[in-house]
């Protein structure tokens, strides 16, 4: 009977991801329907009431007690877990909503969209649970085969499949990467289970060729998921290529499930921080220089998101740092878990802001204004009004502008590398900021004092659900810069 009982526990502690399967499912079955025509909005439909019900599940969740191991150690459920797929869910279901109107004007709108779109999502949430290597492959491999087929699900676009046939070129190189890693871990500790990993650190694993490549390898396959220089060439031609709204989607998602998995990994090679700290400090420097100066000569948007992506991967990074900082020095110490914090309320202000500027993107191009340049963007504030001021909000919150949540997601990585002792690191945020504001505030500009070159468009009245999760993404955008405390407390990370 204890054995039912582990069982049942166990299940329930994933309920939301049983219920993300399930919606996924009950949508491929319900295709042949939908094809022909009739309830073409059904899939969308479930999709949404899936992840709610997912999102239901997780708040009304009660596991008797966190760091608690499920499935025989394979998982484990915390607090950076539950926040972490707080974040993500509110995140897929915001694309769910972008999605909808976006496929319909573009005669893409298919129920295999919705049904990878949660599978990609049930990926990403297993990916903040896994506590050992190989289940967190097969959770990053879940997540990015439905990536790359919403990267080029515009079949008709030969930018479409380009974007698609890149991320998974590059996307394949990066797990094979990260599975030979993997195979080094199970040479060096005799398993693949972060408990059995951390004590061979422990034990001097890292001190060995074997095992100083199994961790170089593994780091490398996250960095290619994160866009973190130098795996992020595959960033600004997938963001271009693909459509906007799965744009959107694994903008925000990927980023989630992978500095979670990245924080996990950092904790099994503890031991051996001394080694690793390093090159993670000179890629998160080097990954927000580098993000935000090219980004600066992007005209097209969708391109200079990409770029802007990278940069804020290295804002990330410099919480990672963090992170390691606190197995290293007394300082450090003192800035670990201020810096999960903030990786989880970063996490949460660049999907918000992320996902809302391409649901504006994606919310023109339902009306019949294709986004691609800043041209594209001149006068808007006097042609669109509604899309003008919800896109200067999200610029300014992704600039780190004071009253929006960037603005405080930036404060908390600023605080936490300076409690750190790491004054060059946060000299370097500073000045990355401070570059990345100039390209965030010349897209305001062109919407804002630049005369448009392109007669107006009759608008539709904002009731759709790209503009439901516009309106979200903006309300809790600013909610979250002039109270951050609302989710605070159930966003902190406790260990």
């Amino acid at each position: 009977m204890e054995a039912v009982r582990q069982v049942v526990h166990d299940i329930g502690a994933v309920l939301p991801i049983v219920i993300l399967w399930v919606t996924a499912i009950v949508i491929l079955l319900l295709a042949p329907l939908t094809r022909r025509g009739v309830g073409w909005h059904v899939p969308g439909l479930l999709s949404t009431a899936g992840i709610l019900a997912a999102l239901a599940a997780l708040i009304r969740r009660n596991e008797g007690g966190f760091g608690t191991g499920l499935f025989a150690g394979a998982l484990y459920s915390d607090t950076l877990s539950t926040a972490g797929a707080f974040v993500l869910l509110l995140a897929g279901l915001l694309a769910v909503l972008v999605a909808q109107g976006y496929l319909r004007s573009r005669g893409i709108e298919k129920p295999e969209y919705y049904a990878l779109l949660v599978l990609s999502l049930s990926g990403a949430y297993l990916m903040l649970l896994a506590s050992d290597l190989l289940v967190l492959f097969l959770a990053l491999e879940l997540m990015s085969f439905g990536f790359y087929v919403l990267a080029g699900f515009e079949r008709t676009s030969s930018r479409s499949e380009e974007a698609a046939l890149k991320y998974f070129l590059t996307g394949a190189f990066a797990s094979a990467l990260f599975l030979y890693g993997l195979m080094l871990a199970f040479g060096v500790a005799g398993s693949s289970s972060f408990e059995y990993i951390q004590a061979a650190v422990g034990r001097g694993a890292l001190k060995t060729p074997m095992g100083l490549a199994a961790a170089a390898l593994l780091l490398a396959g996250l960095g290619f998921k994160v866009a973190a220089v130098p795996f992020h060439q595959w960033t600004p031609d997938v963001y271009e290529g693909s459509p906007t709204s799965s744009t959107a989607f694994f903008a925000a998602t990927a980023k989630i499930g992978a500095f979670v998995a990245l924080i996990r990994v950092l904790d099994m090679l503890a031991g051996g921080s001394q080694v690793w700290l390093p090159a993670v400090r000179l890629m998160a420097i080097v990954t927000m220089l580098f993000g935000n100066v090219i980004a600066l000569s992007q005209l097209n948007v969708k391109r200079m998101l990409g770029y802007s992506a990278i940069a804020h991967a290295g804002y990330l990074l410099a919480a990672m740092v963090c992170v390691g900082m606190r197995y290293v020095s007394a300082e450090g110490a003192r800035s670990g878990m201020p810096a999960m914090n903030a990786t989880v309320f970063y996490l949460l202000a660049y999907a918000l802001a992320t996902i809302g500027a391409f649901g504006v993107l994606a919310c023109m191009s339902a009306r019949g204004r294709d986004v691609q340049t800043l041209d594209h963007l001149r006068g808007l504030v006097r042609t669109d009004p509604a899309a003008a001021y919800a896109m200067m909000l999200f610029m300014l919150s992704l600039a780190g502008i004071p009253a929006t949540a960037g603005f405080i997601a930036k404060w908390q990585v600023f605080y936490a590398v300076v409690i750190a002792g790491d004054i060059p690191l946060a000299v370097t945020i500073a000045l990355a900021s401070a570059v990345g504001a100039y390209y965030y505030l010349r897209v305001v500009w062109y919407m804002v004092f630049d005369e448009s070159t392109i007669a107006p468009v009759p608008t539709e009245p904002g009731r759709t659900p790209a503009a439901v999760a516009i309106y979200i993404s903006a309300f809790a955008t600013v909610l979250l810069g002039v109270v951050p405390g609302f989710l605070m407390g159930f966003l902190s990370v406790v260990r």
